[in-house]
């Protein structure tokens, strides 16, 4: 499993061999290392420490997709030969451009950079690609050794951790394998979409949900419940998400004020729920997320997301006993989540009508998550980055 990860290493390492800590120092260069889910596009991390960076100065960018080093093989010769050339481009021209980066930023784990030597004057930055602690993640998610050690390799290579707020740092600390003093509360860059003044308002929400109407004429004159479940392990469950959600059942008895829509996980093809639209495909959530009026999920960290909308979250974990004892687990009691539990959909039918909800409990959780709600993440990480140059 390891031999890819060493042999990226081992190319950045031959690379960084020749590059002095003056040119590092010297140079603009800055790397962005991201699932191919979160390429550069108005709603990521990256993109918003990116537009923070072009405000101060010019700046060389390389950009790096995980699933460009997959080794997986090809039906065709033309496929054969186009994956050669992304490998070549992978392991030799992305390998010397991030050898001599200045900055480095993540948004997930690389398991490469446990192999890897940087250099003094290069500084390697996670920013994680969700906000607050919920599902568990990273070393307390595997019982893996090999992947928990890549892990603590990692951590100790890690130059600062960006994270919500200071209440969850402590778990940050754990699941990164990072010292305490590496980690910044500033807030994740993303979030400051939902405090940015040329998004809250009414004319751009009006116009994302007469984008909506347009090509779903069913949504116009209702309030939309977003039904947005996170993926399973265990594959055979995903096929069973929307078996156990009754569109059928959910249509007849709300059809009248409310229309629901469907978002699946973007790293897996749930199949939709029966009489939802399907907006899996929907390539930017947070729109969604700003005109949707109720949101029901079960474990996704989504929910932390939309909590700061302060709108009603249903949550809906119709296998809790599974996930919680085959999959990841949680932070803290499920039953302390910030929004009704319903058993099934017709107990979300009777929340909804009964408008049975508590935005006072959204708020505290909100506050836990959140040192900072406002439009500065971005600012804050890239003002202390450049500052301690």
């Amino acid at each position: 499993m390891n031999f890819k990860y060493k042999l990226f290493a081992f190319l950045f390492n031959f690379f960084r061999f020749f590059i002095s800590e003056k040119n590092i120092k010297k140079n603009n260069n800055i790397s962005f290392i991201m699932d191919e889910i979160d390429e550069i596009s108005s709603n990521s991390n990256l993109e918003y420490i990116k537009q923070e960076l072009d405000s101060r100065d010019n700046y060389k960018y390389n950009y790096i997709y995980k699933s460009n080093y997959s080794f997986d093989k090809s039906k065709s010769f033309k496929d054969n030969f186009r994956k050669f050339f992304s490998l070549f481009s992978f392991f030799l021209i992305k390998t010397y451009k991030l050898s001599k980066s200045k900055y480095v930023f993540l948004n997930d784990n690389f398991f490469p950079i446990a192999y890897m030597n940087f250099n003094n004057k290069s500084k390697l930055i996670q920013l994680w690609h969700a906000p607050g602690a919920f599902k568990k993640f990273g070393f307390d998610s595997t019982d893996d050794e090999n992947i928990r050690e890549l892990i603590k390799l990692i951590g100790n290579k890690t130059e600062y951790l960006i994270v919500t707020s200071s209440n969850i740092s402590d778990i940050y600390e754990k699941a990164f394998q990072v010292n305490e003093k590496k980690i910044l509360a500033f807030g994740i860059p993303r979030i400051d979409y939902y405090f940015d003044k040329k998004n809250i308002n009414q004319y751009n929400i009006r116009r994302i949900r007469e984008k909506l109407e347009k090509k779903y004429p069913k949504i116009k004159g209702k309030k939309i419940v977003l039904y947005a479940p996170t993926f399973r392990e265990n594959q055979d469950l995903n096929e069973k998400i929307s078996i156990n959600f009754d569109g059928n059942l959910f249509e007849s008895n709300l059809n009248d004020e409310y229309c629901l829509v469907f978002k699946s996980h973007p790293k897996y093809n749930i199949p939709m729920v029966e009489h939802s639209i399907d907006l899996s495909k929907y390539d930017n959530i947070q729109e969604l997320l700003l005109v949707s009026d109720i949101l029901i999920t079960d474990y996704s960290s989504i929910m932390i997301e939309f909590a700061i909308l302060f709108k009603p979250i249903i949550f809906y974990p119709f296998d809790l006993k599974y996930y919680s004892s085959n999959e990841r687990g949680f932070y803290f009691d499920y039953d302390d989540v910030p929004g009704p539990i319903a058993k099934d959909t017709q107990e979300i039918i009777e929340i909804i009508k009964k408008n049975n909800f508590n935005i006072d409990k959204i708020k505290k959780f909100v506050f836990k998550n959140y040192d900072y709600l406002d439009n500065k993440s971005s600012k804050r990480i890239v003002d202390f980055i450049l500052s301690r140059d």
